[in-house]
């Protein structure tokens, strides 16, 4: 199981749905060879150079947190049963460390805290009208392998530019 990487003041948390087949078998957030997530972090400025899987436990002392909305489980979104994901949970925990944004690494994660119960027509990628607590919530194109037909890095440049703006 990944453990949480969070922390207060952060200006954003990623939300993934759940890790990855390669995450759970290595133990870092984002560890498949497929996933763009920590290449889109250095090439929109969240991070100085493209980190290492393995440094995801350091990731605070950018200002990022990371943590999944299903604990119990792993795989693709479409592996993962509804009953697995965590919202409330996970709303306490955000509610508690408070970051400036909460930024969903896809649109499945977001439809659970957002209220479609994993129906992902109903979201639409960028900044949402919802909040939880104080920090604002974003959806972004998924990171991984699998998704790239949805890819488009210019919502990562987005929330890069609100962020600044904070």
């Amino acid at each position: 199981m990944l453990k949480d990487v969070l922390d207060t003041n952060l200006d954003v948390v990623f939300c993934g749905t759940a890790k990855g087949k390669a995450s759970a078998l290595k133990g870092f957030y984002y560890a498949g060879p497929g996933n763009k997530f920590y290449s889109i972090l250095c090439q929109t400025g969240f991070t100085p150079h493209k980190l290492d899987p393995k440094e995801c436990y350091e990731i605070n002392k950018y200002n990022i947190g990371l943590t999944d909305l299903v604990h119990t489980e792993f795989g693709n979104d479409k592996e993962i049963s509804n009953g697995s994901y965590e919202v409330e949970s996970f709303i306490i925990k955000m509610e508690k460390y408070q970051p400036k944004y909460i930024a969903f690494n896809s649109k499945k994660a977001a439809s659970f805290v957002l209220g479609y119960q994993g129906k992902t027509t109903q979201i639409k990628y960028g900044l949402q009208e919802k909040n939880i607590g104080e920090s604002k919530l974003f959806v972004l194109p998924s990171t991984s392998g699998n998704a790239r037909r949805f890819w488009n890095e210019n919502y990562w440049l987005e929330l890069k530019q609100l962020i600044a703006q904070a």
